[in-house]
C-alpha cells in the first residue's frame, strides 16, 4: 500500500502544485488546518515539531490527528518535523506515523548520510517514509538553531538522495526558519534543476515569502512547502486580541481563535494548491 505522505507529494508533483505542510500547535490548530484544507479541497500535511510531540506524547499526537482527520474530505498526513532525536523518530515510526524528518544537517556530510540512511532503513521496513536535509537552513526550529545558512548544491543534493534513499529532500536554498529580517536570496536554479527529478523537493522556512516567490518555487518543482511561524503568529495574535474582552467565554474564545487560524492557513493551502493566486 502506498504511503500517505508519499502519495500526497507525488500527487502534488504530478499536478505542478505543492502540498502545504503545517506545524500544528495543539488540538485547535489541528482542527483549523483540517478545516482549511477541506475548504480549499486540497490534501495537507500536519507536522508537529519535536517540542510539540514531547508535550503531547507520540501516541497522544497520533490520536489527536486521527480524530481530526477521521471523515475528512481530503487526505491528511502526519509527519514529524526536524528531528535529531533518533529514539523519538523511531517511536513515531513504531506508532504508525506516516513519515518523519530526521535532520542531521549540522553534522559532517558523512555522518549526516550514515544517520539518515539508518533511519530510512528502519522506517521503510515499517512502510514509513523519511525526509532528509542537506545544507544548513538558518533560523530557529525548537532546539535546532543556526545563525547562518550553508547552501546546498545540486550535485550535493543528488548525491545525498542517492546515498541515503530518502523519500523527500530539503536542500538549503536560502530560506530560513522564523521571521525574515531582509528579503532572502534564493537558489532558484537548484530548485529548477532538481524539479525534474522523481524525489519531491521540500522548501522549509515558508513564512514571509511572497505569493510570487511561492508560485515561482512551485512552478520550478517544489512539491512540499513548510509553514510554521505564520500559524504561531496568528494563534498568539488573535488570542491576545480576544483576551481584551473580559467577558469572553472559553468555548467562544477557542472557536474564534480556531477560525482565525483556519482563515490564515487556507490562504497558504489554497495558494500552494492552485486554488488562489495571491495570499
Amino acid at each position: 500500500m502506498e504511503n500517505l505522505f508519499t502519495a500526497i507529494l507525488n500527487a502534488a508533483k504530478s499536478t505542478h502544485t505543492a502540498a502545504a505542510a503545517i506545524n500544528t500547535i495543539n488540538h485547535s490548530t489541528t482542527i483549523a488546518i483540517v478545516h482549511a484544507a477541506e475548504r480549499a479541497g486540497r490534501d495537507v500535511i500536519i507536522q508537529p515539531s519535536t517540542g510539540t510531540v514531547t508535550a503531547y506524547g507520540v501516541q497522544g499526537m497520533l490520536d489527536m490527528i486521527n480524530a481530526a482527520r477521521k471523515g475528512a474530505s481530503v487526505r491528511v498526513s502526519l509527519h514529524l518535523d526536524h528531528c535529531r532525536d533518533e529514539a523519538l523518530a523511531k517511536s513515531c515510526v513504531d506508532a504508525g506515523w506516516d513519515s518523519v524528518m530526521v535532520d542531521y544537517s549540522a553534522l559532517p556530510y558523512e555522518e549526516n548520510v550514515e544517520k539518515t540512511r539508518a533511519m530510512v532503513e528502519y522506517a521503510h521496513a515499517r512502510n514509513v517514509t523519511v525526509e532528509g536535509e542537506i545544507g544548513v537552513i538558518a533560523g530557529v526550529e525548537d532546539d535546532i538553531q543556526s545563525e547562518y545558512s550553508t547552501l546546498a548544491t545540486f550535485e550535493d543534493t543528488m548525491r545525498f538522495v542517492s546515498e541515503t534513499g530518502i523519500d523527500a529532500v530539503a536542500p538549503a536554498i536560502g530560506t530560513a526558519h522564523g521571521v525574515y529580517k531582509t528579503a532572502p536570496k534564493l537558489n532558484f536554479d537548484l530548485v529548477e534543476r532538481f524539479g525534474g527529478e522523481s524525489i519531491p523537493l521540500v522548501v522549509h522556512g515558508g513564512t514571509g515569502l511572497t505569493a510570487d516567490v511561492f508560485l515561482r518555487l512551485i512552478r520550478l518543482g517544489a512539491a512540499k512547502i513548510n509553514i510554521s511561524t505564520a500559524l504561531k503568529k496568528i494563534y498568539l495574535g488573535s488570542s491576545r486580541e480576544l483576551l481584551k474582552d473580559e467577558k469572553a467565554a472559553p468555548v467562544e474564545f477557542d472557536a474564534a481563535v480556531r477560525k482565525a487560524c483556519e482563515d490564515e492557513m487556507y490562504r497558504y493551502i489554497a495558494l500552494f494548491g492552485g486554488v488562489e493566486k495571491t495570499l
